[in-house]
């Protein structure tokens, strides 16, 4: 039987929440508030957000360090070009 193609004109008004959908409506009910706070306190505002943005970064940067700290077994890095630091694991087989 032949069955028309479907007109875009039928298309439901309301369409089906996605879960992607639903948690930006809750991320952006929460934001309103946040937004207000920052807007009657500026300064106060301003460092919160550059403290979650530092706690942020130092969170990648810590996760980073720690993933090639296990794959590597170890770790350098330079102080101001004039001495280089070095953290490695002593295999547990090994005699000190």
């Amino acid at each position: 039987m032949y069955r028309p193609p479907l007109d875009p004109r039928d298309s439901p008004l309301v369409d089906q929440p996605t879960w992607r959908s639903v948690a930006a409506s809750y991320l952006l009910a929460a934001a309103i508030p946040i937004v207000l706070w920052i807007a009657t306190r500026p300064i106060a505002g301003l460092v919160t957000v550059a403290a979650v943005a530092g706690l942020i970064v130092g969170a990648r940067r810590a996760y980073r360090l720690r993933r090639c700290f296990r794959d590597c077994r170890g770790f350098a890095f330079d102080l101001g070009g004039r001495a280089r630091i070095t953290v490695s694991r002593i295999p547990a087989d090994e005699p000190n």
